[in-house]
């Protein structure tokens, strides 16, 4: 027998007790490993092992159009191929002007551009074609990608990166993540719907394994190539010849207009005349005068300083508007707005309104003492004569913006999105430029209105005719004329109050990201916006403070100091609130409160317009010198 010492027999023992437990501790290890891999399986199952840009890159490395097209296409294709490989400059030129993998996509990067003149500045042996795709992406169907959305947009919490991106498809305040608008350049031989096909066919062979589809759309209008593609035609060079007259016409007359005012201003004093002839109505000189000409004894200038400031405002409000509805790299302080609010760019959309009020109020103080003293006069004649004035000054301004839009501005440009944005534009005046000429393009489809911003013309000439017929009544007959305005303010203000009911809109129109994109799509704009019936109250509302102020003119009422003030104070603070509440109605997940819309609607509608014009007139020197520096 062998004998072992004590000590021998411990370490043994302590060592085979210690590897047992390691290797129980090491498949406890294990099995915890395979569940919490299980589980994480579970939690992000249907979720693709890669990123949505690598899956990109996985399609579109090697991409080029292919199997597809004409022959020419397929040549053009073949010759490229081939110079890539060789690494031949233009062929290299056309192949990194796109990027093939997206960046920015979480931060609502939507258009990955690349670079539009390194591809079609290549012209030999192939002419470079810069194609704008659009790539949607579709999860598989019974999945729910949803997340709390937190006020941090730089927050996504430990949502996967995936679901964060399909999570946001339907958000009208947010730029879709779900989508992509890729530049591609390719041969000019091949088309719109060749690239279309070849490019579905990469995508598939990628994403349809993952079990997520992609649907692709090429629009042919958003292939282009340098220099001018727009057709010429008869009327480009009509009316680019009756432009050309006009101005050769008001250049001569300036001249001459000059010339007269030199000679003048050589003779002595008191033998100086104001030289006068018909033609210095084209003078830009003699326009310029009248356009700055100040009558002290108007007590209306205020309205000037009241319609500059406004205009500005509008100018800058359009501009801004059609910056964030084209494309942007990074849209957060859009989406940003939209959750913490700049209520006075959410909510300004009545700021035509003004404008309707102060052709009211004019229509009515210009007619007044007209109407009073042409008795000999037929009705027809003093009903038709202020209509016909107001048309024929408003027609060659008119006409001549829509001939400039319909067959000058497609040729002005180039770019990515240029024909996209003006072509549309220029085929729909030359089909529809005769509603415009009718003053009805706000009562047809907005999709095809000759400039869309053509439905206040439209607005403003209706107005003008329904405010002369109540204007002329009013001075025949003074209890039938306020009646029958009291009866159209309570119909202008119902109307838009019953639409609300019946289609249960927003009491304003919201400015969220499609209507943004795309004015003329929006059902708002197109239904609740633009037709005269629910923009006149403003309008009469013009025409009854006219009534107002002839009667506190013949009655001698005067405010005080302290009343002006005051008065002018309160009624800012309130209108302001008024106008900023409709900031409401940008919460997601608001319930729908009718009366509360139709509250607002109403208010924002009139706030503006029941102000006497006495209590603004201590500030019409300082609104003229405004209306000077603009």
């Amino acid at each position: 027998m062998s004998y072992y010492p004590p000590a021998v027999v411990a370490i043994v023992l302590i060592t085979l007790l210690s590897t047992e437990y390691s290797h129980g501790q090491v498949a406890s290890n294990n099995e915890s490993v395979v569940a919490l891999n299980a589980g994480a399986s579970t939690l992000d199952a249907g979720i693709p092992g890669s990123w949505v840009s690598d899956l990109f890159y996985q399609a579109l490395a090697n991409f080029t159009v292919r199997h597809v097209g004409s022959s020419e296409c397929r040549k053009q294709v073949e010759i490229y191929d081939n110079s890539l490989r060789n690494y031949t400059s233009w062929a290299v030129r056309m192949s990194e002007s796109w990027n093939r993998y997206p960046v920015g996509i979480l931060a609502g990067n939507r258009y990955q551009m690349g670079v539009y003149d390194e591809c079609v500045d290549v012209h030999h042996p192939i002419r470079g074609q810069y194609c704008l795709s659009e790539i949607k992406l579709f999860p598989p169907e019974g999945k729910n990608y949803g997340f709390n959305r937190t006020e941090n947009l730089d927050d996504f919490g430990n949502n996967h990166a995936w679901k964060t991106v399909l999570g946001w498809v339907d958000y009208p305040d947010q730029v879709q993540r779900n989508s992509l608008n890729l530049g591609i350049c390719i041969p000019n031989s091949c088309t719109a719907t060749d690239l279309q096909t070849s490019l579905q066919n990469e995508l598939d062979k990628v994403f349809l394994p993952e079990q997520f589809k992609t649907v692709v759309k090429v629009n042919p209008l958003l292939c282009t190539v340098s220099g001018d593609m727009y057709p010429y035609n008869t009327a480009y060079y009509v009316t680019n010849v009756i432009l050309g007259v006009l101005f050769l016409i008001c250049g001569v007359s300036t001249a001459h207009h000059y010339i007269a005012l030199s000679r003048q201003q050589e003779k002595k004093e008191d033998e100086r005349e104001v030289p006068k002839s018909f033609f210095y109505i084209f003078s830009f000189i003699h326009s310029f005068k009248i356009l700055l000409k100040f009558d002290k004894e108007n007590e209306f200038n205020m309205l000037n300083g009241w319609k500059a400031i406004l205009m500005f405002t509008i100018l800058m409000g359009h501009r801004f508007m059609y910056l964030v509805g084209n494309p942007i790299t990074n849209p957060k302080f859009i989406e940003n707005m939209y959750l913490n609010g700049r209520q006075l760019y959410l909510t300004s959309m009545n700021l035509t309104d003004p404008f309707f009020f102060i052709t009211g109020f004019l229509i009515y103080s210009t007619l007044l003492p007209i109407y009073k003293k042409s008795e000999k006069a037929s009705v027809l004649v003093q009903l038709i004569m202020p209509i016909v004035y107001r048309i024929v000054r408003i027609l060659p301004a008119y006409c001549a913006m829509m001939a400039i839009t319909a067959h000058i501005v497609p040729h002005l440009g180039d770019g990515p999105l240029w024909p996209h944005k003006t072509w549309d534009e220029a085929d729909i005046c030359k089909n529809y430029w005769w509603t415009n000429m009718l003053f009805i393009s706000n009562l047809i489809d907005s999709k095809y209105e000759c400039l869309i911003v053509s439905w206040y013309i439209s607005c403003d000439v209706q107005f003008c005719v329904l405010g002369v017929i109540i204007v002329y009544i009013y001075t025949k007959n003074i209890k039938f004329g306020i009646g029958l305005l009291i009866a159209i303010l309570g119909v202008s203000i119902s109307v838009p109050f019953v639409i609300t009911i019946l289609t249960k809109r927003d009491g304003i129109i919201k400015i969220l990201i499609p209507f943004l994109e795309n004015t003329r799509y929006s059902a708002t704009f197109n239904e609740s916006y633009r037709a005269s019936y629910v923009r006149g109250f403003p309008f009469f509302i013009g025409i009854a403070t006219g009534i107002i102020i002839e009667k506190l003119k013949e009655n001698k009422v005067k405010f005080s100091q302290i009343t002006v003030y005051v008065g002018t104070f309160t009624i800012s603070v309130i209108c302001l609130w008024v106008q900023f509440y409709g900031a409401i109605f940008y919460k997601r997940d608001r319930p729908y409160y009718l009366l509360d819309r139709l509250y607002t609607q109403h208010l924002i509608i009139a706030h503006g317009h029941i102000i006497f014009m006495d209590t603004c007139l201590p500030f019409h020197k300082w609104l003229w010198s405004t209306t000077k520096i603009l």
